[in-house]
Parts: structure tokens; sequence; C-alpha cells
């Protein structure tokens, strides 16, 4: 295709609230965005010749997608214990940049880490922009800082606390601020702090904080005097809420959140990444039976369906609400979920389908300070990150689910490569080592073994 730029043609989503363009080209320019508006209105320096057409009957042009929180590093572990104990650091890294590729291809050009093992996420990072893998550029957080009672101290207390935990334990409040400074030498892009614990970590998890008013405070005023945004694990209604007092710029899950944190999210500008998809992802892989993680999947049900209440009460009142799949998990894959997310806004959370698609395009620019004004809309001078779709996703916005109806995904003005990456090879030292998954007992009046109940 033509290095000097393109013309694309069709309907225009430009990535905010703005109504669509019927009839709309995007014009790009080297790695930027031109031009955007009516096909009518094409400014004569546009129609000359030398720009490649792209021109497809039935078509929406929009932004590319930003997934508001992804585990580059995670490598789809299946468990506390492969994510924190398994796979030399080395090799996560390279998987890591492998998978980043499947996200590109999602139609996904940027994306938010929002948790670490190792530097992993710091180092794609950096490979991709330095341009040495694919993959969607990156605002990442490095390991979430956590204490006894947040989500990543999840192992028996007679053991150290894993090297390859995506957490670091602190123990006091000079810890706290240590961590901070430490991570922001190491280039972060946003501090995250394990604020609650985790239904899937512990059953029954109760309305706690893990940190004090005062210490989530010190964190916060640490993060902003270093002019880095900071986000927090709280899914309990105390630690939201707390939270968006202490004036965190994220809140992700927030599934709990009562009115007086609403109106502190609205006093204080936190916005709310709710990342439903896993926990909707959990309950259908499991046909609602059995467990998930610790507890019962009824206990992830009940999240759901209190997150639906809650978070659309916030959306109403005016809580921005950011789009983010959580991809890194084994329920939640790279490269196949990253859209599920806008479906669930508007099933669950009651968003309209041009809003949804604004949660995962110019709405996540908040949390991408690095680069944010660069991305998330079809807007001249921005970079041309543009996904070129089959169809209406106003109409379905399932379609953003579908890649074989994706046409085109352009990251800085080129297109991607979407020849689907095959499958790999899972490495033994990837897995937990289970002997067997049950209890096969001796059932002496049979005369023979079975599975225990």
């Amino acid at each position: 295709m033509s290095e000097a730029g393109y013309r694309i043609w069709g309907n225009v989503l430009v990535g905010d609230m703005t109504p669509p363009i019927a009839n709309g080209v995007v014009v790009t320019a080297g790695e930027s965005i031109a031009w955007v508006g009516v096909a009518d209105q094409l400014p004569q320096e546009h129609r000359r010749a030398g720009l490649h057409d792209i021109k497809l009957p039935g078509r929406t042009i929009m932004p590319g997608l930003i997934d508001g929180h992804t585990h580059i590093s995670f490598g789809e572990a299946r468990s506390e214990e492969e994510n924190a104990l398994y796979t030399p650091p080395e090799f996560r890294a390279l998987r890591a940049v492998w998978n980043a590729r499947k996200v590109l291809q999602a139609g996904v050009t940027s994306a938010f880490d929002a948790a670490t093992t190792f530097n992993v996420a710091q180092s794609v990072r950096d490979a991709i922009d330095t341009g040495m893998f694919e993959g969607p550029r990156f605002a990442v957080s490095g390991k979430q800082i956590t204490n006894h009672q947040g989500l990543e101290d999840s192992f028996p207390s007679n053991m150290e606390f894993p090297v390859g935990q995506s957490a670091v334990l602190v123990k006091n409040r000079d810890d706290l601020i240590e961590a901070v400074r430490l991570q922001v030498k190491d280039e972060v892009d946003a501090i995250k702090v394990s604020g609650s614990n985790d239904n899937l970590i512990t059953p029954g998890g109760a309305d706690v904080s893990a940190f004090t008013f005062e210490e989530l405070k010190i964190v916060a005023d640490e993060t902003h005097r270093l002019d880095k945004i900071c986000g927090i694990h709280a899914r309990s209604r105390l630690s939201a809420g707390d939270a968006a007092r202490a004036k965190f710029d994220i809140l992700f899950h927030a599934s709990y959140l009562d009115d007086d944190g609403i109106e502190a999210c609205l006093k204080n500008g936190s916005a709310i990444i709710p990342t439903l998809t896993l926990l909707v992802n959990l309950v259908d892989a499991t046909k609602g039976q059995g467990n998930a993680g610790a507890s019962g999947i009824a206990a992830v049900q009940r999240e759901i369906e209190a997150a639906s209440i809650n978070l659309s009460r916030a959306h109403k009142a005016g809580v921005p609400i950011i789009a983010g799949s959580e991809s890194g998990w084994s329920p939640v894959p790279y490269g196949q979920w990253h859209a599920k997310e806008l479906e669930i806004l508007v099933d669950l959370l009651g968003l309209t389908p041009l809003e949804a698609i604004a949660a995962g395009t110019s709405g996540v620019t908040r949390i991408l300070k690095r680069f944010g004004d660069k991305v998330g809309k079809l807007e001249a001078g921005r970079f041309a990150d543009i996904l070129v779709v089959n169809g209406d996703p106003l109409k379905d916005i399932k379609l953003l689910q579908k890649r074989s109806k994706f046409d085109y995904v352009i990251k800085g003005g080129k297109p991607v490569d979407l020849t689907p990456v095959p499958p790999r090879t899972r490495k033994w030292y990837e897995r937990t080592k289970i002997f067997f998954a049950d209890v096969w007992s001796y059932d002496e009046q049979a005369g023979h073994g079975m599975i225990a109940n």
C-alpha cells in the first residue's frame, strides 16, 4: 500500500459522543491523521493522486480500540500459583511480546497494563515503542502495592513473598513512599495499589479496605507529586470509596460502590474500569456451577449483579466508565475478548452503543498520560490508529468481537498484518504441577477405586 497516505471512505465514528459521520472520509499522512469529515467537503489538497483509497461498501471507520485493563505478562495463567511461582522472567518477556501481536490484531492499538510480574510490562512497552516488535502502544503500571490484606498476598504466611508475584509487599507507611518512588524511577506510567481482596482469592471477601484512608492518601499524593496517575484494585465498598476520597485516578472494579463513593468519584475526578469480562466469562465457562478460585461461582454472580446496579447508578450520575478486559488470565485469553466489555457495558450497565465505544476509545485516554492526547479519536494531528469494520457496531456492538469482520487494523498509518498468530506449545514450567485433579478412593464394597466427592 502507498507510503504517501490513505483515504478511507465510509461511515465515521470519531470515538467520542459525536454523532456518526455518514459518507465520511478519513485521510492519513505518514503516521498521523490529516483530515476527517464529510466526503463532499474533502479539501482539494486531499483529492490528489498518490493517496491509496480504501473504499468498501457498508464499512465503519473508527479509532483503534483501547483496552483499559490488560496483563500482558500473565501469559493466560490459570491460577495465582502459575502466575507467581512458575515460568522464568526471560520466557515471560518473550511470551508477552508474542501475545502483544495478538492483542494488536484484535483491533486494540493502545492498552493499559494494570499490573506486571517482574518488570515485563515496561520491557514490552519499550520494545514496541522502539520498533522491535509489533503490538499496541502500552501505558503500564508496575507491580501492585499490597499489604497482608491485599489481593496479592495470597500465599501461606510461612513462605516468603514470591519474587514472581505481580505485587510488592509493604509493611509500613515508609514502605509505601519507597515503593512509589522506586517504581517511578523504573519508569512506570502509573502506580497501582491492591486495595481489597477478591472472592477468587479469599471466599466471601469482606467489606474491608486493605489500606486505611490515610495510607491511600499518602500513595495518591506522592504519585501525583511525581506526575504519575494512580489506580487501585478495589472491589469492596470501603476500598472503592476511600480511594475515591483519596483522589485516586482509577478505580478498578468498584462493584460495591455506594452513593457516598459515587459522590467522591464525581468530586475528585475518579474514573471506574469495571472489567466485568473476567467475571462474566467465569460464569459462562462454568455454566454457573462449581467454584471459581476460592469461592463458589455464586459469589461471582453476586458481584456481577451488584456491579450492574451500582455502576449503572454511577454512570447515570456522570462518573466516567472505561472499558477494560483483564486479558491475561485463562478465562480472558489475549486477542479474543478485548471488546466483550463493550457489550457488557451496554447490556448490564445501560450505556448506549455510542457511549460504550467511547468508553473503549477516547474514554481510556485519560489514563494514558504519556500519549493519550494522540490516540482514541479520529482527529487531525492524532496518530492514524484506525479500525475499519464491515458493518455498524452501533447496531450490533458484538461486531467488534468478530475479527473476521475487520478489514483493516491500522496503527500509526501502517496496516497491521492480520494473519492469525498460530497456536504455540505450553512449556512444562508454565503449568501448575497437579498430580491428579481429584481423590481416587478405594470402594471396599465395589472392590475398586472411585472418585471421591
